[in-house]
């Protein structure tokens, strides 16, 4: 149930040329591009931090895209999750049974390498604890330099401020994005 319609158009020219001037080989997210639009001045400062961790980001695609969808799942946003599934799970090179397991599955699920299994475990300290452990740190250290370790916090904070606006504010599916497993159309 959407509580924020889209905002409709005219919008302000930059925000109109950033809308027009999405690609994607699939869904785009102009559901959430309309619902941000009541606030121009947030949504291109949205739009430029997703922007940088999806485009131009140090991390590993696949790992960034591991965090996301693991973000997606704990946060139960829909949204997030099927649209990342849905554009990247090819691209990532993941398994219909590693997406299921950000869904379902414990972090030490054995679909995931053991560095994978770190990011899944990063995710779900944050998400329990909002820090990680002295523990989870050290092993997150040894595995990525610095700016990827920033990087990747960076990314599991940004895609939960999302989740938290998109499920505040029901922020309609796109169509064409996966759903959850036994959601409703």
């Amino acid at each position: 149930m959407s509580r924020l319609l889209p905002r409709p158009r005219p919008y302000e020219p930059e925000i109109e040329k950033m809308i027009d001037g999405m690609h994607f080989s699939g869904p785009a997210p102009r559901h959430l591009m309309q619902a941000l639009a009541h606030s121009p001045k947030f949504l291109m400062r949205f739009q430029a931090m997703g922007g940088t961790l999806l485009f131009s980001g140090k991390l590993p695609p696949r790992e960034r895209e591991i965090a996301i969808m693991r973000t997606g799942a704990r946060t139960r946003s829909e949204y997030e999750w099927g649209m990342h599934v849905t554009l990247y799970q090819k691209s990532c090179g993941l398994s219909d049974a590693q997406v299921a397991a950000t869904l379902s599955g414990a972090w030490d699920d054995p679909v995931w390498t053991a560095r994978e299994q770190l990011i899944l475990r990063t995710v779900d300290e944050l998400h329990d604890r909002s820090t990680v452990s002295d523990d989870l740190w050290t092993e997150l250290a040894a595995e990525w330099p610095e700016d990827q370790l920033v990087e990747l916090i960076l990314t599991i904070g940004y895609y939960h401020m999302a989740a938290f606006f998109l499920n505040a504010t029901g922020v309609a599916l796109e169509d064409g994005a996966t759903r959850f497993p036994g959601s409703k159309a």
